[in-house]
């Protein structure tokens, strides 16, 4: 029994000095922290830092609240990786559909577009750093839409064609390359444009089949089928359809004046 009580008391002293030496340093705490803000009560960066986390305290709960609100739209909405061509849709077709809002407005300046899908060979994918030397390789440059343009000689307001990655929304923002793989890239280009349409369709088929080499790509058409002479010659046939017909327009143009 004795033992009991002594236990007890021992018990009850230390918590009795475990709370006093707790209050000690509390107040020791509290006193340095005193000092310190009357040693710096006039600089300026001390006040600064001292704002800076009050304004971070008080906007907390307004980034609480919005980060919710984004999380619930995100859930609301699927986690999909859209493709450009999920259902290789012809090109033409997917262009002239996102633009019938614009040519609402005003006139689309193109009649025409011919385009070629450069893939990796499948469960493969190119590197962002690849793909950028690739194009720098073939002289195109970034501008425009965030993606890629070869310019025509002496002007980089005349676009020749474009390259865009294969992945919605399609941009190949430079500052992305170093973490970028996709597993292919689209190069277009439309007419009329500022040459002929036969030497444009040379030059951007000449500028695919090189990066495809570089990149040890596939050169597809634009559904991503792999690129055969028939349809090289079925486009080629197009063009110099589209060509005759432009040139019987601006002639009968100049015939109304």
């Amino acid at each position: 029994m004795l033992e009991i009580i002594v236990l007890t008391l021992i018990v009850i002293v230390a918590f009795i000095v475990t709370s006093w030496y707790a209050h000690q340093r509390s107040q020791e705490r509290a006193q340095a922290f005193e000092r310190e803000l009357d040693e710096h009560r006039d600089d300026e960066g001390f006040q600064q830092r001292f704002d800076a986390l009050f304004e971070q305290e008080m906007d907390e709960p307004a980034m609480q609240q919005s980060a919710s609100v984004k999380s619930e739209r995100v859930t609301d909405t699927p986690d999909l990786e859209p493709d450009l061509f999920d259902e290789a849709v012809p090109l033409s077709e997917q262009v002239q559909a996102e633009s019938e809002p614009e040519i609402a407005e005003a006139e689309a300046d193109w009649d025409m577009v011919i385009a070629f899908t450069i893939m990796a060979e499948s469960g493969k994918a190119f590197t962002g750093r690849a793909v950028k030397a690739a194009l720098e390789q073939h002289d195109l440059r970034f501008g425009d839409m965030q993606i890629y343009h070869k310019y025509n000689t002496g002007s980089r307001k005349q676009t020749l064609f474009s390259v865009a990655n294969i992945i919605d929304p399609g941009t190949l923002l430079p500052d992305k390359f170093v973490s970028m793989t996709t597993p292919g890239l689209l190069i277009f280009a439309r007419l009329p444009g500022p040459v002929n349409g036969l030497a444009l369709f040379d030059d951007l088929l000449d500028t695919a089949r090189g990066i495809s080499e570089q990149l040890d790509a596939i050169l597809c058409d634009e559904t991503r089928q792999p690129l055969t002479d028939e349809a090289l010659e079925a486009s080629r046939s197009k063009i110099l359809d589209y060509e005759f017909a432009a040139q019987a327009d601006n002639t009968s143009l100049s015939n109304d004046y």
